[in-house]
């Protein structure tokens, strides 16, 4: 296990960020573990989550970093397309969601940073269109009370977003699963979004245990991809193998097979207790992803069984994350090489006059309550440009949104009346961060 501080990582980007990872390849199949330890990436930031708040600015930082670490690539677009070997503009990218419990969902804030890095690969020219994009669950109801919006016509520049039960949509009865459960093999049918719909798959799970199957990660997502009452065979015996066994049908059965490419699970907060229903009770601030999901959940529930022990409650090993890596199923591996990301939003010295440049200038400065920013945009990008203090805690977000290439002169009027002192702005875009430092005088 690494740990890499913000300082680390980017003198290990200045290298080459394969240097992180310690080699450049990566098991391009969620499933067929290797026989070595599989790369987990792991992202922390104390300023991830504000209350209940999540900051999505920090967040995409987490996961534009994460997903260079996981890559071994310095460019964000790239790195994204590197997951999905012989995509074209034509293909349809899915996001599947776990938001049966709007409480505890995989937050929307979260899929938005992996939606904009999918729109920073460039394919031909041209960058992937977000309407290529499908964020899907069991119900479009359930997709909306956990704050997703529901959409399903061809705006290019807007993601689509529905459930199974979307009119048109539904389950695909020409595609059979058979699925093991303590008593034999039980029938099921996948979403026709992932059947049909979709040509790569990233499953975004979230953080959470569970009382029948003792954490509901990355693989048991998946009984949101299929027919699944409540309760029934593949709920008896703490879901093994039946968690596993769904998972090698989804890899094996629909085509083309293997349309999973990587596993993101939302730590941000979670349930550690009493799930999987109710409010979150931990506020881990934390990314996790991997392009092999046993390895992926394997850590997941080490962030479970430490959050457990913080609250005074025995540690959990859910059978079904050791039955996965064993024949049949062969999905994965238990051995984890982890990296371990620390706080890259922070604002440092070394990071100040690293990326303080023309890229962003702010006049007047010093200033009391309104100034002008400039800043240049290279890619046409989704952009972030926050006002943050000396420890990187989010003081106001100046501007949110789309930029197309070129410079940018942008007003700025303070929201509120801030204490006088030294503040930074922070630009983030197409997978890179610039910092410059303002004064307040009040």
């Amino acid at each position: 296990m690494r740990q890499i501080s913000r300082r680390e990582f980017l003198r290990y980007v200045g290298a080459g960020t394969a240097a992180i990872i310690g080699r450049s390849a990566i098991p391009f199949s969620v499933g067929k573990g290797p026989l070595q330890a599989s790369t987990v990436v792991q992202c922390f930031d104390e300023t991830a989550t504000s209350e209940n708040t999540v900051n999505e600015s920090v967040v995409q930082i987490m996961m534009d970093e994460s997903v260079k670490a996981l890559t071994g690539m310095n460019d964000v677009g790239e790195a994204w397309k590197s997951l999905f070997p012989g995509i074209t503009q034509n293909n349809v990218v899915s996001i599947k969601v776990n938001c049966i419990n709007s409480l505890t969902p995989t937050n929307p804030e979260l899929v938005n940073c992996i939606v904009n890095g999918l729109a920073q690969m460039e394919l031909n020219g041209h960058h992937f269109k977000r309407n290529n994009i499908i964020i899907w669950d069991r119900t479009d109801s359930e997709l909306r009370n956990a704050g997703y919006t529901v959409y399903d016509e061809d705006d290019p520049d807007t993601v689509r977003c529905f459930g199974t039960n979307h009119p048109g949509v539904g389950r695909d009865s020409d595609c059979r699963l058979d699925v093991d459960y303590s008593g034999g093999t039980y029938t099921k049918y996948p979403s026709m979004i992932l059947s049909q719909m979709s040509d790569y798959l990233i499953n975004a799970a979230v953080l959470k245990n569970h009382g029948d199957a003792i954490v509901t990660l990355g693989m048991k997502n998946h009984y949101g991809s299929v027919d699944q009452p409540p309760g029934g065979q593949l709920h008896y015996t703490t879901c093994n193998p039946s968690i596993p066994s769904l998972c090698q049908q989804l890899r094996d059965v629909v085509t083309p097979h293997e349309k999973e490419r990587i596993v993101i699970i939302d730590a941000l907060w979670g349930s550690v207790i009493r799930g999987p229903g109710g409010a979150p009770n931990c506020n881990p601030k934390k990314v996790i992803m991997s392009t092999d999901i046993v390895a992926c959940d394997s850590q997941g529930q080490n962030i479970i069984n430490e959050e457990r022990t913080r609250l005074g409650y025995s540690t959990v090993n859910a059978p079904h994350i050791t039955t996965a890596p064993e024949p049949p199923y062969n999905l994965g591996t238990t051995e984890i090489d982890l990296v371990e990301i620390s706080n890259p939003t922070g604002i440092e010295e070394s990071h100040i006059t690293r990326l303080s440049n023309t890229a962003l200038s702010v006049s007047p400065n010093p200033f009391r309550t309104q100034t002008t920013i400039t800043l240049s945009v290279s890619h046409t990008s989704f952009v972030y440009l926050d006002l943050v203090d000396s420890s990187g805690r989010l003081q106001e977000s100046v501007f949110q949104g789309q930029l197309p290439r070129g410079d940018h002169r942008l007003p700025y009027r303070t929201q509120k009346r801030l204490p006088s002192g030294t503040y930074f702005l922070r630009f983030h875009g197409h997978g890179s961060t610039h910092v410059s430092k303002v004064t307040v005088l009040n």
